[in-house]
């Protein structure tokens, strides 16, 4: 299944009531809500489903928040201009304690025109709002993570985030393990169950036990929560939230992790690690690129010889800085990839909590005692990796390994060691359909003469498609059904197979009568690139004029078939 189902198999068992307005590309997850709701699916709680659709993300946010007030499991699902909607309201159900968990699909946000497909930009608009925040690279996490979040929230009395590439994760239909309904049951529990105060702060509000999701508010006790403060008083209570709450959630996260991987063998921790024992050069990243950085690191080393590791950021807030300077220490190069580009920040925000937990490393190690007692002391400047900063991706702007190639490159002795760069678009072309073209080009070069190098490409494009893989392009027109018969086929090749599967379209709502593809694999070990398949078996169309629009056979193999 895709992204957004398995979030939603999941929180249809767990979970009371949800508030959401529907927004691409995380509307799927309001209407399966909405439709198991209609339908009276019980939860472990043993209660029908609550929804409501109110008008507007921010109303969205307030219902939920409400939900949670009153002792209810609850939960959201928005992306995009949604969630800078209900920006302001986040603020304050972080203050209240609120334990809810907001879905995100991750999207773009409007910095050019209107575009609906993955950034992460909607994902960093709020991370100072105090949600503590992890990412999702896949299905399979998006459905652990979501349940995991529930834990940590209902722990920390802390509301937290789960991000997951829009279209790329949340549509993609892969194979993954869903948390059974009787694992959700014992692994949450139910929102009134009375267990052990699980840190000294809250013992202090509630003693030695108290409600698993505390009821704030009941008909019988109304109170006021959330009235003016005045100067005395509002630093006092923001302030006093650091020591008290937000300092408990990275043990918080740690046990809840623990607890987890006892039910299920899976493993997660805030900094995941591929190959880093004895990396010289690392890519650091979230959400779809960890797979795809992976399979690229394994070509690095055996072709290359060259020994590149992956970090995947699982969580962002709060900033797990004690896992990275030690994970970073003595590296040569490390490139943050980045879904977004804030072209007036200094740095992009994962970059810039590196660069401050590395900067803390440098000034324990020259500190007669370590003065950040949870990050790793850098005793000299060889324990300082060179940093570079790349933003890819952006409105899912597609992602080949070639990038990922171009990004390791760039680091290497030999390479252009650029700081900051752009992977998988070219500012500059290098042929021209016409001498007017030629002409305007030559003006942007003579003016800006830098621009060019803002690009970092890869030497190859490698085929990294696992071994006995099935894949599949279709070329058909928006409307024909393309995407059904992808997500058919893709079924039918599973219960067939019972292979391994990655499928999805290239969407977009313009696609209406106009040409459109769908990709697809089918492989007996996982795939793990995620862009747009350029080496394929079988390619089906059933648009007699494709050939006049496109190269329908492009990529496709030797002996392979056109239908």
């Amino acid at each position: 299944m895709d992204g957004n189902t398995a979030a939603i198999m999941c929180e249809r068992e767990s979970t009371d009531g949800a508030g959401a307005y529907p927004i691409t590309p995380s509307t799927q997850m309001g209407e399966y809500w909405a439709e198991s709701a209609a339908k009276g699916h019980i939860n472990v709680s043993g209660r029908p489903l609550i929804f409501i659709e109110p008008e507007g993300e921010h109303a969205a946010a307030a219902v939920t928040a409400g939900m949670a007030m009153t002792g209810l499991r609850a939960t959201n699902f928005s992306s995009g201009q949604g969630i800078a909607y209900m920006h302001e309201s986040l603020y304050a159900a972080v203050g209240k304690r609120l334990t809810y968990v907001l879905n995100i699909g991750c999207r773009a946000m409007t910095k050019a025109s209107l575009n609906v497909h993955a950034g992460h930009d909607d994902y960093h608009c709020v991370d100072d709002t105090g949600f503590f925040q992890v990412m999702a690279k896949n299905a399979q996490s998006v459905a652990d993570l979501n349940i995991i979040s529930h834990r940590i929230a209902e722990l920390a009395l802390t509301p937290g985030i789960v991000g997951q590439d829009g279209f790329l994760t949340t549509h993609l239909i892969e194979t993954l393990k869903i948390p059974e309904r009787d694992l959700i049951a014992e692994y949450l529990g139910k929102p009134e169950d009375i267990i052990e105060t699980p840190t000294p702060a809250q013992k202090i509000m509630y003693g030695e036990t108290r409600r698993r999701i505390p009821e704030l508010w009941t008909v019988d006790d109304p109170v006021l929560a959330g009235p003016v403060q005045n100067q005395d008083s509002y630093m006092q209570s923001v302030a006093a939230q650091r020591p008290y709450f937000f300092d408990h959630v990275k043990e918080l996260t740690e046990q809840a992790f623990d607890e987890f991987e006892a039910l299920t063998l899976r493993r997660y921790d805030r900094v995941m690690t591929y190959k880093m024992d004895d990396a010289d050069y690392v890519i650091l990243g979230q959400g779809s690129l960890i797979p795809t950085a992976g399979a690229v690191a394994d070509w690095m080393r055996e072709e290359r010889g060259i020994k590149v590791g992956v970090v995947n950021l699982v969580m962002f807030r709060p900033f797990p800085g004690d896992l990275l300077s030690q994970v970073l220490k003595g590296k040569k190069g490390v490139v943050v990839l980045e879904r977004t580009d804030q072209p007036l920040a200094s740095d992009l925000p994962v970059m810039r909590e590196v660069r401050s937990t590395l900067n803390k490393a440098l000034e324990n190690g020259r500190a007669k005692k370590p003065v950040y007692a949870d990050i790793e002391s850098y005793k000299s400047l060889k324990d300082l990796p060179e940093l570079y900063s790349g933003s890819f991706g952006l409105g899912s702007r597609d992602l080949q390994p070639e990038g990922v190639v171009g990004a390791i490159e760039n680091m290497l002795p030999d390479g252009k060691q650029k700081r900051q760069f752009y992977l998988s678009i070219d500012f500059v072309r290098n042929s021209m359909m016409t001498p007017k073209q030629e002409i305007y080009q030559q003006s942007v070069k003579d003016a800006y003469p830098e621009v060019q190098d803002l690009a970092v490409h890869g030497s190859v494009n490698p085929n990294l498609m696992p071994k006995d893989s099935i894949t599949v392009r279709m070329h058909s027109v928006g409307g024909w059904g393309a995407i059904t018969t992808g997500k058919n086929l893709a079924m039918t090749l599973y219960d067939l197979l019972g292979y391994h599967i990655k499928a999805n379209p290239k969407y977009g709502s313009e696609k209406k009568g106009q040409p459109t593809s769908y990709y697809l694999s089918a492989a007996p070990e996982p795939i793990r690139i995620n862009c747009e398949f350029s080496f394929v078996d079988v390619v089906l169309s059933p648009d007699p004029n494709v050939f006049g629009h496109t190269n329908a056979i492009a990529g496709l193999r030797e002996g392979g078939v056109l239908v």
